[in-house]
């Protein structure tokens, strides 16, 4: 980039920051960036730009707030139950952009919660996908579900993403944040990077495939699943299990269950082995007689779970090896139909990882 378009940019950043001193927090740097222009200027006038428009937006925000207290007939009259919070079901909070001719065609925000959730079976059941559309949205949702994670659009305006960052962290912060800006769309990654700074918890994601993936982490490590009356006690809260890289084989064909699984066991210190059938998890534990405990899938094709089991426990070396079965399904006898085939425990989707540690924990001890 030539000096003087450079310079007239720069020119360009220091008049917005004088007005913007001045009060006119509508003032913006030159957004339009030339080929070759240093990478110090664009990030000044992208960082200028997001402190601008996030301090227009919590103005906006602020004003509204006190027209209601003035005028107290401004306020929304119809105002949503609030639940009690160990009621409130959880849910995935989505944010839908437009584009400029209206909606971007579908719903890709709704369609990867969506598919996160039904790739957990069981699960989708008990979980919602509830579209917000602005800050108020954000604390009707919240009034009424368990938050687990948002997902946002970064193509729609900045304002609008900043005006929702803002009302979750105000309402449930803390909460993991995905920003999706597709390849190819720099100013959605821009966007996204805006919106997501400062937070610990918050990524840009790349494609509605990434979206689902790393939906389903966050939804198996956080949703709590149905309560089962036969289970033990877990211990609870982040960091009170530690491991010190003992092996867990991991046998499922579901490859976003498995990324969700690993990801979540190797917080904790364990180390991941992956099969996604039947054979390769037993010629995983032939070549690895260190596994100290098997998470097996019951629901896969060919050699199910159950047939998988009964064939480990036919070996004399594997006979006390500690097997938990992981289920999608809640039918009547599937627990007892697990245990019959050898396994030691049983779980369902969504796995409660609290109690998934403390049976592993307890399994290890005990062999």
């Amino acid at each position: 980039m030539s000096a003087a378009p450079q310079h007239d940019r720069l020119a360009g950043l220091l008049a917005a920051m004088r007005a913007f001193h001045a009060g006119d927090t509508s003032a913006r740097a030159p957004r339009n960036a030339e080929s070759g222009e240093s990478a110090i200027v664009a990030e000044l006038c992208t960082l200028f730009n997001a402190i601008a428009e996030r301090t227009q937006a919590l103005e906006l925000e602020l004003a509204r707030q006190r027209a209601w207290e003035e005028d107290p007939a401004e306020r929304p009259t119809v105002s949503p139950a609030i639940i009690p919070e160990s009621d409130r079901a959880p849910a995935i909070l989505v944010l839908e952009s437009i584009s400029a001719a209206g909606h971007y065609p579908g719903e890709p925000m709704r369609d990867a919660a969506e598919s996160a959730l039904r790739g957990l079976g069981g699960a989708w059941d008990q979980a919602s996908v509830v579209r917000v559309d602005s800050a108020e949205s954000v604390h009707d949702a919240v009034a009424r579900h368990r938050v687990v994670s948002a997902l946002i659009d970064a193509r729609g305006p900045l304002e609008l993403l900043l005006a929702v960052v803002a009302a979750l962290d105000a309402t449930v912060p803390g909460v993991p944040l995905l920003c999706f800006a597709p390849d190819g769309d720099p100013a959605a990654f821009d966007k996204a990077t805006a919106a997501s700074r400062g937070r610990n918890r918050a990524e840009v994601v790349r494609s509605p495939a990434q979206a689902v993936e790393r939906l389903t982490l966050h939804w198996l490590t956080q949703a709590t699943a149905a309560p089962d009356p036969l289970a033990e006690p877990a211990e609870s809260g982040y960091g009170p299990i530690r491991f010190e890289g003992e092996k867990v084989l991991v046998v499922d064909d579901d490859v976003r269950n498995v990324f969700a699984m690993v990801s979540a066991l190797e917080l904790y210190g364990l180390t991941a082995l992956t099969a996604d059938n039947g054979p390769e998890g037993i010629e995983l534990l032939l070549r690895n007689p260190d596994i100290s405990v098997v998470l097996m899938d019951l629901m896969m094709p060919g050699l199910d779970g159950y047939a998988t089991t009964a064939l480990i426990r036919s070996r004399p070396e594997f006979a006390d090896l500690p097997i938990i079965a992981v289920t999608a399904r809640a039918a009547p006898g599937d627990r007892e139909r697990s245990l019959a085939a050898g396994t030691n425990e049983h779980v369902t989707k969504p796995v409660e990882v609290d109690r998934l540690l403390a049976l592993i924990k307890r399994l290890i001890k005990r062999g």
